[in-house]
């Protein structure tokens, strides 16, 4: 990997590290509020899928990186600015309905979740595809591919609880958070990646 490549890879792996290993806490305070009796099943076979894939980073970067080095990644978003404010921002949304499950805040963390299962895990998985590619961490590629299947399911979980839940008055709501995601998303990309790796680029025409 070149220097870009190798921070780039540390930054993506605490991140997607983060969010798995956060959702395995989140999952179960969303699937207590849910009485159809197939969905929190379902819920409770994402959660542990979800330790799956920590699990499974925690093995790439035990292939990657000396241990004092783990130690730094897995605390790189403390010390990431803009890593924080995304953690920070899905976080949020978790505590609010926590400290108050009315249904304004159980239908924010459940577009939170599709957010997260969808955008958020979909750039850092990119990363990996794109290295691969070039012949760089193809390993670490095909645990990202297994790890996708798994996504793509819990996608479609929260899909269809926000097409039985949603009506046209959620729009404005589920609009813009949609449009945080992007926007942090973009900015995150253009931080991590930059014009600094093989393939990525921020010109959005090219």
């Amino acid at each position: 990997l070149t220097p870009d490549e190798d921070d780039a890879t540390k930054d993506a792996i605490s991140f997607l590290n983060f969010l798995d290993s956060f959702q395995c806490v989140n999952l179960p305070n969303i699937r207590r509020f849910i009485t159809a009796p197939n969905v929190p099943n379902l819920l409770l076979i994402q959660q542990y899928q979800e330790a799956i894939h920590a699990q499974s980073y925690q093995y790439m970067l035990d292939a990657l990186y000396p241990l004092t080095i783990r130690e730094h990644i897995y605390n790189r978003w403390r010390d990431n600015p803009i890593l924080l404010e995304r953690i920070k921002y899905i976080t949020g949304i978790a505590e609010d309905f926590n400290n108050n499950p009315n249904l304004d805040n159980f239908k924010r963390v459940i577009v939170a979740n599709f957010m997260l299962e969808s955008i958020y895990f979909y750039q850092g998985f990119m990363f990996f595809d794109q290295l691969a590619s070039r012949n760089k961490l193809v390993q670490s590629s095909k645990i990202i591919d297994y790890i996708r299947n798994d996504e793509m399911t819990h996608i479609g979980i929260f899909v269809n609880i926000m097409r039985e839940l949603f009506t046209e008055d959620d729009d404005e709501m589920l609009m813009r958070m949609m449009r945080e995601a992007v926007e942090q998303e973009i900015k995150w990309a253009h931080h991590v990646y930059g014009d600094k790796i093989l393939g990525i680029s921020t010109n959005s025409s090219v």
